[in-house]
């Protein structure tokens, strides 16, 4: 039996075990769009464009010239070691299984913060380790993190810093501390940065006074403040403005550029759409012959993760618990707002991956809502959302790698019996 201290490596192994184990030989080469590599490459040489362009060049920008990653530069930073050592031999799969892996350790510790406040009445250590496998196999993480590419890599490691914003705000919440790890998030993942509400909500209930809640204020906003400046400048560096971040230019398939010509990157047109993604798009049916397969313009989270409607269960009065709930449901409201506007609903995907945006959070308001005592149906939604994406990982793989999931098995079993 793991103790609850050595849990969180228990985790890590058993989560980077798994996605290893799903990535399979990819372990060792690019993924499909293997842009943060290039970006810490031309970052080491004192680029901002990159030095060596990636073929297929999917969405990157080229600008006056030159290709861009128009995406926040978070993940290519943290490369930066990596690539100093290895060039461009650097896998981004890999390092997004390892980030991966320890996402659902760092979740496990979050969760921790509940378990030992009896106000939040999370204390069945088995529930606890349930709902981090809703996060690490019920949820996009799980073929985000085991495929990697530029999109899929960035949403793993904005996971990450969630998982660390919670940590410090269900902890002591210095908001000092909370903004830097919402400006980490940011260079991550844009919305994540609008998460502030959990942070700022507790902070109003610990802090009393005019001057206290100020300073408060003050100081989260500092703390975003290295981030947001940095983002700016860099933006300003390659575009001549710090809001552009160059996604208007942006190599994309036809019919993504033209929905943004027409309608520009957000707008209210893009709503319906969006909302039916996030909820309840089906997969696509085929009747003669009967054939179900995912859409691969996203599916719902009703059905591809039933899980997270255990969110839903009344808090009540609860005190600080039933706080937590509001400020948590604000944070997944306001981070999830420019997703609902945006041009693509997440383009290539299984389920919805723009959730992973909030879905630590929506996780944790799983765990508020069961209580700490998952029953037998709570287990049972749990496990149909880990099979649902299952069913992804097995319909994703062969298109990024070029081959059916078990068929690389195959054929390294075959390679070591001859």
């Amino acid at each position: 039996m793991v103790s609850r201290r050595g849990m969180p490596l228990f985790l890590f192994i058993a989560f980077l075990a798994i996605y290893s184990l799903t990535a399979g030989v990819s372990l060792t080469r690019h993924s499909l769009a293997p842009h943060f590599v290039y970006l810490a490459e031309a970052f080491l040489h004192g680029h901002l464009d990159l030095i060596h362009v990636p073929n297929p060049p999917y969405d990157l920008t080229p600008f006056a010239g030159r290709w861009y990653v128009s995406f926040p530069p978070l993940p290519a930073l943290l490369m930066l070691p990596l690539v100093a050592l290895r060039g461009l031999a650097v896998s981004d799969i890999a390092f997004s299984v390892v980030i991966g892996a320890l996402d659902v350790a760092l979740f496990y510790m979050v969760l921790g913060r509940l378990t030992r406040d009896p106000r939040y009445a999370i204390r069945d250590p088995r529930a606890v380790v349930w709902l981090c496998v809703l996060l690490g196999l019920g949820t996009p993480l799980w073929y985000c993190a085991a495929l990697g590419s530029v999109w899929y890599t960035a949403h793993v490691v904005a996971v990450g810093c969630l998982c660390l914003y919670a940590l410090e705000t269900l902890g002591r919440n210095r908001p000092l501390v909370t903004g830097l790890c919402l400006g980490l998030g940011f260079l991550a993942r844009a919305p994540v940065l609008l998460a502030f509400p959990l942070t700022l909500v507790l902070g109003v209930q610990q802090h009393r006074g005019f001057q206290e809640r100020l300073r408060f204020l003050l100081l989260l906003a500092l703390g975003m403040a290295p981030a947001l400046v940095g983002q700016g400048a860099y933006n300003w560096a390659r575009f001549g403005s710090p809001l552009e971040f160059g996604y208007r230019w942006m190599n994309s398939p036809e019919l993504l550029a033209g929905r943004q010509a027409t309608w520009g990157q957000f707008s209210l047109h893009f709503l319906p759409e969006n909302l039916y993604t996030l909820t309840i798009r089906p997969p696509l049916v085929s009747w003669s012959p009967l054939r179900i397969t995912p859409d691969p313009w996203g599916m719902g989270l009703l059905l591809t993760c039933p899980a997270l409607a255990l969110a839903l269960i009344p808090a009540g009065r609860e005190g600080r618990r039933a706080g937590v709930r509001l400020a948590l449901w604000l944070s997944i409201g306001l981070v999830q707002l420019p997703s609902l506007l945006y041009f693509n609903t997440g383009s290539y995907q299984f389920g919805y991956r723009f959730a992973l945006d909030w879905l630590p959070l929506g996780v944790l308001l799983v765990g508020l809502g069961v209580g700490g005592r998952l029953r037998w149906w709570g287990k049972a939604l749990i496990s149909v959302s880990v099979l649902a994406h299952l069913w992804g990982v097995l319909w994703m793989y062969p298109n990024f790698n070029g081959q059916v999931w078990h068929q690389q098995y195959v054929e390294l079993l075959s390679r070591l019996l001859h």
